[in-house]
Order: C-alpha cells, then structure tokens, then sequence
C-alpha cells in the first residue's frame, strides 16, 4: 500500500501543541518525535488528508482533563495533547482521497471509529466500541498546528469562518441533544447552565420554536450573557440554599405557570438534574447532556409518579452536515459566543481565561495559524 501523498504546500511553522500529563502540568511545545504524530504530508495513510489547525475553541472537558486527569475511566495516564474543536485548510492528502483538495477549509468531527461493530452499523457510531476520539486520552488532540485525520471525518465548510467551523463541534452536542429530545414548535424549554453548550442549546431551542425559554446558573454573568445572546429568554440564578423543590417552583413561576416539557440539562450537577426532575411536567422529559460524577442520586418517585422520562447523551453522530447547513442559512448564529482569542503560542493564559468563570469567557478560541499561513 502507497504512504506517498499529494501536496504543493511546504510546511511554515514547526508542529507545536498544548501538552498536559498526569502531574496537571500545562505547556506549549513540540513533542519530541516518540510523542509527536507524522508531521505534515508524512506517512500519511490511505484515507487522510493532513489539516493545518486555524481555529480551536477550549471545551470544558479539556479544562477538567488539565486540571483534573481524568473524567470517568477516561484518565490522563502520559503526556497528552488536549483539543477537540477545531477547523483549518486541507495542506496534503493520501492519493486515495478523492473527496478533498488541497486548500479545502475543513471543520475536524473528532472521531475516528472502527466501522464494524452494532452501534457503527446501526449509524450510533457515537457508541463505537473501538473510537479514537481526538483528545480524550491516549488519543492526542487537535490543538495544535498539523494534524493527519481520514477524509470521511473532515467536513468541508466553504467560506465559513474558521471560527465557525471550530464552533460546529458543541453545535453537534447541541443538535444531538435536540434530535433525541424531540423538542417541537411551541414546547416549554427549561435550560439548566449558561456555559457554552448551555448557550448553543438555547440557541438551537429558540430556532425550534420552543416558548417560553427558561435558563438557568449559577453566575450572574452568565446569566446576563445569555438574556443578550437571547433577548427573549428568561433567566434564573440559582441559590444554594433551595431545595430542588424550591428550584422547581422559581422555574414554574418564572415561565407564567407553565411547567417545562423538556428540561435541556447541561451541567451534570446532581442538585440541578434533581431540580429539572421536579420542575418537569408530567410525562415531561428531563434531558441530561452534561457530563458529572460517575454516580448521582436522583429523585425517583417523582420521575415514576409523575412519568418523567430521563434520557442521557454521549457525543453526537450524523451532525455536522446539518449542523454546517444551519450555520451557513443563518439559522443559529453563534459568533456571539467567543469572547476571547488567543495566539497558540498564548495558549496557558487561553486555559487560564476559560477555566475561570469570574474572567468573563464563554467560549475561548485558540489561533494556530493567521489566515495566510500554511
């Protein structure tokens, strides 16, 4: 089999990333080559295409992977490279792909799944019992300038913003959440969080027709953010001190006596899943796609006797087109959310911005590369 590859573009800049490892240290650097994957346009397989990263934004998990080591059995075992929301221009492919051309702007699905086992072959392929998903550990990340990835998982986005097509990532959460909730025209919409999947949920639920939209958090900040992101919705600060009871009881009263169809939870906060339980309408759904701790306790005989379906999420699959066609159409703007750029080479103070609610960021991008350069 040919590694030979198709390229006219020489590489401009060395191949650094953003490193963490099980001692929480965070650097910016060039991995020496045990730890570094084939530079650009180098071994590439059949299938691959090699993208020059221009935009990637900070998720949460990547803070918790820096900060924590781990989420779940997903454990930071070695030195790591974070990231998984990005999007760049193709620079070098594998002969075999047909599909894409140097100079294409691509956004990167994370993803690269084994095809073969039930979930791939009933199209869940979120569910592959093989993935290697970009930056969960040990499959090092996007965040940095070149990364080799298949064809198939990188959508091409035309003129799109490279920070748009960054923002294509926690739109697919979003979406995935919407598809299987199954919220329709005139639905009352609970949101539990104002972070960034919390923010692109709104979104996502405004654009459905959902009415009223009730968000809520634990920072006013945010809170402010969301009511200027969506005029329309209303807003919540949640106080420590309520039962989930009490929650339920603002949230009801808050939204003129309706109670929510569908609660979109997105924080995976144990106190705020039990006050979405609560505040449900019967046969309502709470609908949980933030990530907490491996177990909860829930309030079961309110879901049993009020008929509360709870439904959980992991990653998305089928998305990106749609999510591409609902960026492009003007369906959802997103651009809103970013409120802090930094070069990769400022990436620790990038970590800094978005690990800390009290400095305002919502969603943080990290630039690899300024537009020109490849």
């Amino acid at each position: 089999m040919s590694t030979t590859t198709t390229t006219t573009i020489a590489p401009s800049k060395a191949n650094i990333g953003v490193y963490t490892n099980p001692a929480h240290d965070l650097w910016v650097a060039e991995a020496e080559p045990s730890q570094q994957e084939v530079e650009k346009g180098e071994a590439l397989k059949e299938g691959e295409i090699t993208v020059a990263i221009k935009s990637t934004g900070i998720c949460g998990s990547d803070v918790h992977f820096w900060k924590h080591g781990s989420i779940g059995p997903m454990i930071v075992e070695d030195t790591h490279v974070l990231g998984h929301e990005s999007a760049g221009v193709v620079v070098a492919k594998h002969p075999s792909v047909t599909s894409h051309n140097i100079g294409d702007r691509v956004a990167v699905e994370p993803n690269i799944i084994c095809g073969e086992c039930e979930p791939c072959l009933t199209g869940k392929y979120n569910g592959c019992e093989d993935v290697a998903f970009r930056s969960t550990p040990p499959v090092p990340g996007l965040l940095r300038r070149y990364v080799n990835h298949p064809a198939v998982w990188c959508h091409k986005i035309g003129d799109m913003s490279y920070e748009d097509g960054a923002l294509l990532e926690p739109l697919s959460v979003a979406l995935a959440g919407m598809q299987r909730a199954n919220i329709t025209l005139g639905d009352s919409v609970l949101v539990c969080g104002a972070g960034p999947i919390g923010l692109v949920t709104l979104a996502c639920v405004k654009a459905a027709g959902a009415e009223p939209i009730v968000i809520t958090d634990i920072d006013e900040g945010r809170l402010a953010f969301a009511k200027e992101f969506c005029p329309s919705v209303r807003t919540l600060k949640v106080e420590f001190g309520d039962s989930p009871e009490q929650f339920a009881e603002k949230v009801v009263k808050l939204a003129d006596g309706v109670e929510p169809a569908v609660a979109m939870e997105c924080t995976g906060v144990e106190s705020s899943i039990s006050g979405a339980i609560h505040a449900a309408k019967f046969g309502g759904k709470v609908f949980v796609i933030g990530v907490g701790r491996p177990e909860i306790k829930i309030p079961f005989m309110r879901l049993s006797t009020r008929e509360v379906d709870l439904q959980f999420q992991y990653r998305y699959a089928n998305t990106w087109p749609r999510a591409i066609r609902l960026l492009n159409g003007g369906v959802v703007d997103l651009s809103k959310l970013v409120t802090h750029r930094f070069k990769l080479e400022d990436a620790i103070e990038a970590f800094k911005v978005a690990s800390d609610a009290k400095q305002g960021g919502i969603k943080v991008m990290i630039q690899s590369m300024d537009e020109g350069e490849k």
